[in-house]
């Protein structure tokens, strides 16, 4: 079994081909629902049956393409299951949400090659697989009532230019993965990696595109960029911190990630907090999101990758939640004031406590995913120094007064009555399923963690 075949080539092929079917809507989306939950549970399988040697299968198997192998261990399965449930998941909304005929199939594509990025080898290429993933998903983006076209500019220049600063660091450190040859390139190389992976993640002051965009593109499928981006870089990043030991013993890199991090969930929570747009609001609750899996990696020597993977499940629930949440309340409405969702929960009652749901969880409100992980960074922070722990503090704070904020506007009655459907809608059931899985990562947190927290580390065993 040649599993770059089937896990990268195949359903790229598969999901261009299904662009055909792509006037009979049922069917087009019920194929790439299929396909994209097949892999993701073929993926587990593959992976628990070896583990428990019960399958003798090759340890690495490679593909060759264009001069360039592209590697799948087994133990990366259990990675590349989860994120194709959650291209499953966002496929099997657009039978309700976003009626774009393409963006089903670029999912999957875009998911193709994400996966690609992580198997690549050299893995400095993967810099280019994901800049083409984006650039092929800029046309759905640009699928929207909102005719600006700055934050889409700003995006592709950023993206360009991580490229460049990344590929230019590689090349300065060519040969060079036991020790850089001197300090100065030691240096140079730490301060182009810097910058690229800050253009390329929207790290701050490089921030700037990811709220400008969300209020010129239809959130559905920013939300789906926004959900796999961060998990891209972040992985993309530490694979250069298992490839580069000068990196890993670099006094001044994991500080720098941690005060960066810090800095976002700052800057996140009192963005958030102060905006009137619901489209900007949500956007830096992104930016937060960000910010908790960089200031992550940053405590990878003190407790090694178990926080990067706690915070993958919550930030990847959240980012749903508010971005299907948003879809159905707000639309395409110009007029994106927090004063719209005034009485919205008697409106809509489901779609309100989806859009809270992921609120709460970012914020780490008991009961939810994010309560678990955030005990965690906490536990971390606190051995750092004060201040520090102030910046992730107000961060939280500035978060959990915005999500007081949404709940007084959505609760707010105007004199109307609580809204009863007459009939439930089969993408009321997914909502609640979500809606009730977050809360059960939130009471038992290692039944679902702890199989990623091993995958990860075995991906990245030198970190």
């Amino acid at each position: 079994m040649n599993l770059p075949l089937v896990f990268i080539i195949l359903p790229a092929v598969l999901s261009a081909a299904s662009l055909v079917l792509r006037n009979r809507a049922l069917y087009y989306r019920l194929a790439l629902t299929f396909i994209t939950l097949v892999l993701g549970i073929t993926a587990f399988i593959l992976a628990s049956r070896t583990s428990n040697g019960g399958m003798i299968l090759s340890s690495n198997e490679s593909f060759t393409i264009l001069g360039r192998s592209l590697n799948i261990t087994y133990d990366v399965l259990p990675l590349i299951g989860i994120i194709y449930l959650v291209t499953c998941l966002w496929v099997a909304s657009t039978f309700f949400y976003f009626p774009n005929e393409i963006f089903p199939a670029l999912c999957v594509v875009y998911t193709a090659l994400i996966i690609a990025s992580l198997s690549i080898d050299p893995f400095l290429y993967s810099v280019l697989i994901l800049f083409l993933a984006n650039i092929l998903f800029l046309p759905i983006l640009s699928y929207s009532k909102f005719k600006h076209i700055k934050g889409r500019m700003r995006f592709l220049v950023f993206q360009m230019l991580s490229v460049f600063l990344i590929l230019l660091a590689g090349w300065i450190l060519a040969g060079g993965e036991i020790t850089p040859v001197n300090e100065n390139e030691l240096f140079l190389s730490s301060i182009l990696l810097g910058v690229g992976i800050a253009l390329w993640l929207g790290v701050f002051p490089f921030h700037t595109w990811i709220p400008l965009l969300a209020e010129e593109v239809s959130f559905f499928p920013f939300g789906f960029l926004l959900t796999l981006l961060p998990v891209s870089g972040i992985i993309m990043l530490m694979k250069f911190l298992n490839s580069f030991a000068w990196l890993r013993d670099y006094a001044a890199f994991y500080p720098a990630l941690q005060y960066l991090g810090a800095i976002m969930i700052f800057l996140g929570g009192i963005g958030a907090f102060f905006q009137k747009s619901i489209a900007r609001m949500s956007a830096y609750t992104f930016v937060f999101g960000i910010g908790l899996l960089l200031c992550s990696v940053g405590f990878v020597p003190l407790a090694s990758t178990d926080l990067v993977s706690a915070w993958i499940f919550p930030m990847i629930l959240a980012f749903w939640s508010i971005s299907i949440a948003y879809h159905d309340i707000v639309g395409y409405e110009k007029r994106q004031s927090i004063e719209i969702l005034k009485g919205k929960f008697y409106e809509k009652p489901l779609h309100s406590v989806l859009f809270l749901t992921g609120f709460f969880s970012l914020a780490g409100i008991p009961f939810f995913s994010g309560y678990p992980s955030t005990l965690l960074l906490f536990s971390a922070a606190s051995k750092l120094s004060p201040i520090f722990l102030i910046f992730i503090l107000g961060g939280e704070l500035f978060l959990i007064l915005t999500c007081v904020r949404l709940l007084l506007r959505l609760s707010f009655r105007s004199g109307q009555n609580l809204v009863i459907p007459d009939k439930i809608n089969i993408d009321r059931i997914l909502i609640v399923l979500v809606i009730l899985l977050n809360m059960v990562l939130g009471l038992f947190p290692s039944v679902f963690y702890k199989p990623l927290m091993t995958s990860i580390m075995k991906i990245f065993p030198l970190i």
